[in-house]
């Protein structure tokens, strides 16, 4: 089951990246995200760690991404976690809208799926500390 959840999570970065370069990311979040759903940020974020369903999430990315350009994220690495997790490596770039200036951030990410669908996703500043949150070292 690693593998494939390795491959579902590897098809859900693909899949929202394709939906934000066509400039449509509620697309993607109907057909991935289950109404359980729950996106975990650090600390807060525009008054909230806990976005829930695809309603929250899609405010979410659209706050998150509404003043800059060119926002892209990948997946640098993808590694099991055990059970129904995986570990997201990623690097998030883009360049503000109104000051032209680039901005790139590194970030860690834990996976839960079930049923081949990912539950929740908690978000990390670095990727040692999602490293460090799954009892994982590089």
């Amino acid at each position: 089951m690693s593998q494939e959840n390795i491959e579902v999570v590897r098809r859900l970065f693909e899949g929202f990246q394709a939906a934000i370069d066509r400039g449509d990311p509620g697309a993607w979040i109907a057909e991935t995200v289950p109404d359980d759903y729950e996106w975990i940020v650090p600390g807060e974020f525009a008054g909230r760690s806990v976005w829930r369903g695809r309603e929250e999430f899609a405010e979410f990315v659209r706050t998150w991404t509404e003043d800059f350009d060119g926002w892209s994220i990948r997946a640098e690495r993808l590694i099991d976690a055990g059970g129904d997790r995986v570990v997201a490596l990623a690097f998030q770039s883009a360049t503000g809208k109104h000051s032209g200036v680039a901005v790139e951030m590194n970030l860690g990410q834990i996976y839960d799926l079930r049923d081949g669908r990912m539950v929740r996703v908690t978000n990390y500043f670095s990727h040692a500390e999602a490293l460090e949150a799954a009892g994982l070292s590089e």
